[in-house]
């Protein structure tokens, strides 16, 4: 009834010095006929038998949508299945003397139960029968709704939550691992037992689970034990996930944040080998000196002494299935200790020989480690749980084999892959520091400076200077993209953004290719084309220019940015590059129902303004732009006058000042030609249209115009747009399952905006989605708005526009955006406020004004002719 695999013998105990002539228990691995793993380790040291299950479950496979129903899950295990009722479920291993719980990480859940060993049947027994045929009782949903929502406000209660959390976000941004395990209580609170069901179902399966047992059994008895309980349920068909990827950029970038925290938090990740390399074994070494308290050089570097920079401080090796971090971590009660100690890392592994261990220290190391799993193996349970998240990573032969293979790394090792992951050393980190108590609005206004300038020359300059980063970061605003293009032109402002920062008169393009990089600099002028919906930053508005460097080489920085700016040369061998790039981006879009449906919907609302214009253009107006038409529109779009240049630094505005009218101060004015948008039409009815393409989906946008930014409706508009967008999320994917893609939003310009709803779905479901959409915007304009959907919503645009506030470069950015809107630099402050006091009965009034379901643009992609 099952397949062996394999006899792993734990060659642990290698040194007689340590274990004597007691040769340790093997280890069994077997799988079973419906794929379970079952992994048996004998150990007869006392009369107990642990039985910890690992289900492949948790954030890593999760969805935004659903994010913590694992851990919630993981609680309703306990309510019951088709035989047993709750309290038996719970009671009954302690009644025979057992223990039994479960806990929920990143990447596993695990459900342990341990027994005395004459009574582990009972234990198999109500382990299998929770783990195979929980019943998730309805009636027990709102109590335990409530149990993980106070579980989520002991944890957010935490003083280091708000620390932990903006490390999570900035390490792990863009992969699963960025999903807090207990979710958040918008989901838990409303996520309905079916879904819970689905992904009960899909998940807990036996070819997705290992069992480790660890005790004082019989191999071969204990085998037929797990056949008996576990081996009758039958495999299904596990969801395929692709490879996270994850690797920390080169260089060093520290995002920082004022936070509700009662001390100084500094954390930074490092790339580390994947525990398939072989550096795994030496860098784990590494790791663990780091990270070995009084013989850490990070503990003596800073908290000894008479006046240490830190309270603690701490390293740790990450291991997953597909990556691998060396975090490192400190804590302050000191804020401005924290460059401190970011510098006194800088120098620590400036010099690797700081960093390894002597001969003497690194033998006690191995000691040290094969000591501790000797001692954590006898407590049964707690070495699963301490062992779980690398187990299920690695499996359990690596996890054996994980001693031995430290015992033959040398110091000359150690040198070696020190040298290979930290020369030059590169991490990504976060400076969290408590929220300043300052007694009057002026003095928390005395760290942060702005001012805003209208140089001679037209040029619009604000600078923010602020000393808590080293960042130095410029952004440029060019005003009027669309507008300004000259008909046939579509996309040229695209086009010369990407070839004028190829080459300068003063740099071709090696050499400031080697300047920018001599400097750290970062430099971004268009959305990455290769990544789907990474156009968050691409408008008919505007056009960008982000630069960032550190304040040391600010002033290189300017000079570089301004030769980019003033002296570009648009060779024609960038040029025509450049073209055949475009020409591929443009065909990609050309396929694309979503791209597609957007140009058609911007066509269909503003039929007469420059809005209607493909942003990038297309393969024809690009074929079309010539040199010369570049170098022209180069000198016209980029001009004083039509350029807004924001700064953050934490230098002084007087020396951020000086630069700036240094490097673009004589830059001579252009006259610019009349600009003119054209507003959005009012549609009488439905105004539909469609581009035809041979797709499985079809893209749906419905919309219509509504006021400016400084309308007085701007703000309930946009809580009106996210909940429209979080209530077609549920109901139309999470519910009925329509889409893939779905979403809502309200956009604003100086004196116009428009709401738009999105999706994409099957071309057989195009009806019953169109429909759905119009549904829930009535709903909006007719139907009770929860205040918690309401609170839920302002938060979420509250926290994105924090997030998206995070970096200096983006500060920079905003800023600019602002200034271009007309409604000033220090907009975003003053529009979380007005954010906050929009109402149910707001929501609905603009709901009902703006919004309709009688008359509206349709556009769709995807439909037959």
């Amino acid at each position: 009834m099952y397949r062996f695999l394999i006899v792993v013998v734990s060659i642990l105990a290698l040194s007689t010095n340590l274990y004597g002539d007691l040769a340790p228990s093997p280890t069994e691995t077997f799988t079973l006929d419906n794929g379970m793993t079952i992994i048996l380790k004998e150990n007869h040291s006392s009369p107990m038998i642990t039985s910890i299950v690992f289900v492949n479950a948790g954030a890593r496979y999760e969805t935004d949508y659903n994010n913590g129903v694992t851990h919630f899950l993981e609680h309703l295990m306990f309510d019951g299945t088709k035989s047993r009722n709750r309290e038996e479920l719970n009671e009954t291993a302690e009644m025979y003397g057992g223990y039994i719980n479960a806990f929920t990480r990143e990447d596993l859940t695990a459900y342990m139960i341990l027994m005395p060993k004459e009574n582990i049947d009972i234990g198999l027994d109500i382990q299998s029968d929770q783990l195979f045929n929980s019943i998730i009782p309805e009636e027990e949903l709102p109590k335990e709704r409530k149990i993980v929502i106070e579980e989520m406000k002991m944890s957010i209660d935490n003083p280091d939550y708000q620390a932990e959390a903006f490390t999570r976000n900035t390490v792990y941004h863009g992969t699963p691992y960025v999903r807090p395990v207990l979710g958040y209580e918008n989901i838990i609170s409303t996520i309905p037992r079916e879904r819970i069901m689905e992904y009960y179902k899909t998940y807990y399966m036996p070819n997705n689970m290992t069992a480790l047992v660890i005790g004082d059994f019989e191999t071969a008895d204990m085998l037929a034990k797990f056949e008996k309980y576990y081996g009758m349920q039958t495999a299904q068909p596990l969801p395929e996930f692709d490879k996270v990827e994850l690797s920390i950029p080169a260089g060093k970038k520290i995002k920082r944040a004022e936070l509700e925290t009662t001390d100084t938090k500094i954390d930074i990740a490092m790339n580390a080998p994947h525990f398939t390399d072989p550096d795994y074994f030496a860098y784990y070494l590494l790791a663990e000196y780091l990270g070995s308290g009084d013989m850490s050089p990070l503990d003596k570097t800073f908290t000894e002494g008479e006046n240490p920079f830190a309270q603690s401080v701490s390293a740790s090796l990450q291991t997953q299935r597909d990556f691998s971090l060396l975090h490192i971590s400190a804590t302050t009660d000191m804020p401005e200790n924290a460059d401190k100690i970011l510098s006194g890392i800088d120098d620590l592994f400036a010099n690797i020989d700081n960093v390894i261990p002597s001969e003497k220290d690194l033998h006690g190391l191995v000691v040290s480690l094969k000591t501790n799993d000797i001692y954590l193996r006898e407590k049964l349970h707690y070495y699963g749980i301490i062992v779980a998240p690398m187990m299920v990573s690695t499996g359990y032969e690596f996890l054996e084999n994980l001693i031995p293979n430290l015992e033959k790394v040398t110091r000359s090792d150690l040198k070696r892959v020190a040298a290979k992951y930290f020369t030059p050393l590169s991490y990504t980190g976060t400076v969290v520091t408590p929220k300043s108590e300052a007694k009057t609005e002026t003095a928390t206004a005395s760290n942060t400076e702005y001012k805003k300038e209208v140089l001679p020359n037209g040029l619009t300059v604000v600078i923010k200077s602020n000393p808590d980063s080293r960042v130095f970061a410029v952004n440029i605003i060019g005003k009027n993209r669309s507008a300004m293009e000259p008909e046939g032109k579509d996309g040229i402002t695209d086009f010369v953004n990407r070839v004028m920062t190829e080459a300068t008169s003063t740099y071709d393009s090696d050499q400031l290719a080697s300047e920018l990089a001599s400097i750290g600099a970062n430099l971004t002028v268009t959305d990455n084309p290769y990544i789907p919906y990474d156009d968050f930053y691409t408008t008919n508005q505007y056009a960008f220019v982000k630069f960032e460097t550190i304040d040391e080489f600010s002033d290189k920085g300017m000079a570089l940015l301004s030769d980019m700016i003033r002296n570009a040369v648009f060779t024609e061998e960038d040029v025509e590059q450049t073209r055949r790039q475009m020409m591929g981006f443009l065909g990609r879009s050309s396929g694309s129902p979503r791209e597609q449906c957007r140009n058609a919907f911007n066509e269909s609302l503003f039929p007469n303004s420059a809005y209607s214009k493909p942003i990038m253009g297309s393969q024809r107006t690009i074929a079309g732009i010539t040199r010369d038409d570049l170098l022209a529109y180069y000198k016209t779009f980029y001009s004083p006058g039509n350029m807004i240049l924001s700064v953050c630094t934490n230098g002084s505005i007087d020396d951020a000042m000086a630069k700036l009218v240094k490097y673009f101060g004589d830059m001579e004015p252009v006259e610019s030609p009349a600009i003119i948008v054209g507003e959005p039409i009012q549609p009488s009815s439905v105004l539909a249209k469609n581009v035809p393409m041979d797709k499985e989906q079809v893209y749906i946008y419905i919309g219509g115009p509504t006021p400016g930014i400084q309308s007085e409706d701007a703000p309930a508009l946009k809580v009106a747009g996210a909940i429209l967008s979080d209530r077609m999320s549920l109901e139309l994917r999470e519910k009925q399952g329509l889409a893939y893609s779905v979403g809502a939003s309200a956009s604003f310009d100086k004196d116009f905006g428009w709401y738009v709803a999105v999706m994409g779905t099957g071309i057989d479901n195009y009806e019953t989605a169109k429909d759905g959409m119009l549904a829930e915007i009535k709903k909006l304009q007719e139907g009770a708005i929860d205040p918690d959907e309401l609170t839920k919503a302002k938060n979420s645009l509250w926290g994105s526009s924090l997030t998206r506030n995070l970096s200096r470069v983006n500060q920079a950015y905003y800023m600019g955006v602002n200034e271009y809107l007309g409604v000033g630099y220090a907009f975003s402050d003053n529009w979380i406020v007005d954010l906050r006091k929009v109402t149910a009965d707001d929501v609905q009034r603009v709901a009902k004004k703006y919004f309709s379901t009688e008359k509206y643009v349709i556009a769709t992609a995807g439909l037959p002719e």
